[in-house]
């Protein structure tokens, strides 16, 4: 009985681990030197433009992060945008998932969006702080959800 539920146990860990994500992808920027001119690249092959895609940002940063937020420019069709990421609670605490001294925070992007080629799309993220360079952030995240 003992085997059955552990093996029970394990599928589930298995399927959680699983990535659903159409497309996940992070790009490591420098803990304590990430310029402003550091350009982020996410390559994103797209065969069905037809779909609508979900696309979501997510921010892995250190809790000594010295800021509640962090702004983004993000560039989609050769557009810019802006949008800012809340990462720290009124009270201190973070938003999102942490570990140790890591977090991790999410949040939507764009969404029912319909990538306009097939073949390459390129997503760029840069920072947009005061700050320059910012300390605190190790990864940037793209991830898209095909619906």
């Amino acid at each position: 009985m003992k085997n059955i539920a552990y093996l029970c146990l394990l599928i589930l860990t298995a399927q959680a681990c699983t990535s659903s994500h159409f497309y996940n992808e992070y790009k490591s920027v420098d803990t304590k030197n990430w310029k402003s001119t550091d350009t982020l690249t996410f390559d994103v092959e797209i065969e069905d433009i037809q779909a609508n895609y979900n696309i979501l940002v997510s921010v892995r940063h250190q809790k000594t992060y010295e800021f509640s937020n962090l702004w983004l420019t993000y560039f989609l069709e050769n557009q810019p945008a802006k949008i800012e990421v809340p990462l720290f609670k009124l009270d201190g605490k973070p938003y999102g998932e942490s570990s140790g001294s890591l977090c991790t925070q999410t949040i939507p992007l764009k969404s029912n969006f319909h990538f306009p080629k097939k073949g390459k799309n390129i997503i760029k993220v840069v920072h947009l702080m005061r700050k320059d360079p910012l300390d605190g952030v190790s990864d940037i995240g793209i991830i898209i959800d095909k619906k």
